[in-house]
């Protein structure tokens, strides 16, 4: 760009660049922007099948923005404020058409999953870990402890009932609290930890039970349980579930994964998850890819015009697209060159 223009030269520069300016705010609107998306969509697709993915991006760019904004990236206090009102507008849209059925996918779809689920081979394999586990034991175990002390209670409650014998159940109790305060809590521990023994004892003598056997039986529950509620409408649900038990839902989910991002157990899916994608289709073309995962022309064009029309007539209305246009060419007018083509 020269130091000093003429005046000439300036008036001749200027109208070049509102002529440019012109033509490109013309070309993004009405029919010629609808006539350019269709044209440079297919010029795109064109250039797509000569460039393979290996070619554009590495495997390393694509893991290491993955892993910035799924693990690295701070999520700050305004998104989990909107939980409460995300709950209460999902409550409000969800729970309170009474006309409307519980939309849960088809009867046929239902069973098949459910026998498709038993079948696998993994869920054996989680059943046994699961059964075998310290929490199964311990959980059994405080199971068992509790029916037993409410039944003593229970009876306890009863026999208090009695003339005479309430009398002696309260003075023996008072008795025995002062003579050994400490022997009601002895025994309540030896009591647990006996059943602990007995529970963890006959566990590790019985083997896994083989849900193969079971599939019938737990297939037909389940599809009971289908048929008893596919027919409620959302409103019978609702009634059952609050926005306060949507909202703890919702932010019993975020923290989970707000935790879980921060482990190398994430990390490393993605990051093997990156690499073989990569190692897979590294060399095909960018019009494989989008035929891959199901892209069309269509639907390229389709969202272009769903989105852009109303953006650009925003920026147009502002003046911010005259005045880019103006910034991006404005010294190429100036430049010496076209300068030269103007005199």
């Amino acid at each position: 760009m020269t130091d000093e223009l003429t005046d000439d030269e300036g008036h001749g520069s200027e109208e070049l660049l509102d002529a440019l300016t012109d033509y490109i705010l013309d070309q993004l609107s009405g029919d010629a922007f609808v006539k350019w998306v269709h044209i440079e969509v297919g010029h795109a697709l064109k250039a797509a099948q000569q460039v393979t993915l290996g070619d554009v991006v590495t495997s390393k760019q694509v893991s290491g923005a993955a892993i910035k904004y799924a693990l690295e990236w701070r999520i700050e206090g305004t998104i989990p404020e909107l939980v409460g009102e995300i709950a209460s507008r999902i409550h409000e849209r969800t729970f309170n058409e009474a006309d409307d059925e519980v939309d849960f996918v088809s009867e046929q779809s239902f069973a098949a999953i459910a026998e498709k689920f038993m079948s696998n081979p993994a869920f054996q394999r989680v059943v046994d870990l699961f059964y075998h586990s310290p929490l199964v034991r311990s959980s059994v175990a405080w199971l068992l402890y509790r029916m037993a002390v409410d039944s003593l209670q229970r009876n306890r409650q009863q026999a208090g009932a009695v003339p005479g014998v309430g009398a002696l159940l309260r003075l023996t109790s008072s008795v025995s609290t002062r003579v050994a305060p400490g022997i009601p809590h002895k025994a309540d521990e030896l009591f647990r930890e006996f059943i602990a023994r007995i529970v963890s004892g006959v566990i590790s003598h019985v083997d896994t039970p083989d849900m193969s056997d079971a599939r019938e039986p737990v297939v037909a529950a389940a599809m009971e349980m289908f048929e008893q509620h596919a027919s409620e409408s959302f409103s019978t649900v609702g009634a059952a579930i609050g926005p306060d038990d949507i909202e703890d839902f919702l932010i019993l989910g975020f923290e989970f994964w707000r935790e879980f991002r921060g482990t190398r157990s994430i990390r490393t899916a993605i990051e093997e998850g990156v690499a073989v994608f990569f190692g897979k289709y590294s060399r095909h073309t960018l019009a494989e890819l989008l035929d891959e995962i199901g892209v069309t022309r269509e639907d390229m064009i389709e969202e272009a015009l769903r989105f852009a029309p109303r953006v650009i007539s925003v920026v147009q209305d502002n003046g911010m697209l005259d005045a880019f246009v103006r910034r991006q060419f404005k010294d190429f007018t100036e430049s010496e060159r076209v300068l030269k083509l103007l005199k």
